[in-house]
């Protein structure tokens, strides 16, 4: 069975008694069709029971240009991504996530920032879900600040990280 199937396209598998339709996942074994379902499940199909894939719709990754000019009038502030919900983007093509860890990624997703303030420097002293911090992370957290202020050319930080965590840094 052929297919010009690629990860991130939006396919329909039939099986021998049933189809199934979703967004098509990179798989790691190569006997193995990983497929996100559209309740957000992702189920595994074994390669020899399929009969055939359709594509549905082709992924179109968008690429967008970023410019950052510096702003005189604006405030320079620098970034500590620490990771969580805020700094994670679904990857259609893996069916999880990916990090928003340069300043063009956050750009994309979060330009409203960048339209009141400069962001002169980025800073991920360590990227993990909010829910696996610990009280060592926060001690980095709080080094990265340090650090940062002391910096003549930064007037502010900003710390991104998941909800789990808010309450130690807040």
């Amino acid at each position: 069975m052929k297919s010009d199937a690629k990860s991130g396209d939006r396919v329909k598998i039939s099986l021998v008694k049933e189809d199934y339709e979703g967004i098509l996942l990179e798989s790691p074994e190569s006997g193995i069709i990983l497929l996100k379902l559209d309740s957000g499940y992702n189920i595994g199909l074994d390669k020899k029971k399929v009969i055939g894939i359709q594509v549905l719709k082709k992924f179109l990754e968008k690429r967008e240009e970023f410019d950052m000019e510096k702003d005189l009038e604006k405030k320079n502030i620098a970034m500590v991504i620490t990771g969580g919900t805020i700094a994670a983007r679904l990857n259609p093509r893996k069916g999880g996530v990916d990090w928003l860890d340069t300043p063009q990624s956050l750009f994309k997703f979060y330009p409203g920032t960048f339209k009141k303030v400069n962001v002169s420097k980025v800073v991920m002293p360590f990227m993990k879900a909010s829910e696996d911090m610990d009280f060592r992370d926060w001690v980095k957290i709080a080094k990265a600040i340090e650090k940062l202020l002391k910096d003549s050319n930064v007037d502010g930080v900003i710390v991104t990280h998941g909800t789990d965590f808010l309450h130690y840094t807040s």
